[in-house]
């Protein structure tokens, strides 16, 4: 196989832009850019996120089995470099009714209870349930739209 050919075919799957929002053990917010969201059933409400096995993020939701996605919108580039940053103080949020946090003003979000977990590789799948939603603003960013790509 060649692997740039591999690794192009691979950037091609479309990914959109989101923040995910967890808590620390210290009760301090805390937000992860991420792209690989996808729904998996209808009943229950599933969704499937892949987390770089060693993150800080993945540990808060094996913690406290709970996490948001806030879905970007068009117009939110400089927020996600400042959450790539870890910039958090210039990062607008609210809550959830749980008390999670979430982007304000972002095109949508879900709140997750974690279900299941893929330990393979080096980002591991975790099936949630989706137990709250909201709309938000505007349409949703897509990972092209920034000129980056995570894939391949």
């Amino acid at each position: 196989m060649d692997k740039k050919v591999k690794k192009k075919v691979l950037q091609q799957i479309p990914y959109g832009a989101y923040v995910i929002g967890t808590r620390m053990e210290d009760g301090e917010d805390h937000l992860m850019f991420g792209t690989w969201l996808m729904q998996t059933s209808f009943k229950p409400t599933l969704v499937a996120f892949a987390f770089k096995k060693d993150s800080r993020t993945l540990a808060n939701v094996r913690r406290s089995k709970t996490y948001t996605i806030s879905l970007l919108g068009k117009g939110d580039g400089q927020l996600a470099e400042q959450v790539l940053d870890e910039a958090f103080d210039k990062v607008r949020t609210d809550r959830t009714p749980s008390s999670l946090p979430i982007v304000r003003d972002s095109a949508g979000w879900i709140e997750c209870q974690l279900m299941d977990m893929l330990e393979k590789g080096d980002h591991h799948i975790v099936l949630a349930e989706v137990v709250d939603a909201g709309l938000g603003k505007g349409e949703r960013l897509e990972l092209d739209a920034l000129g980056w790509h995570y894939g391949g």
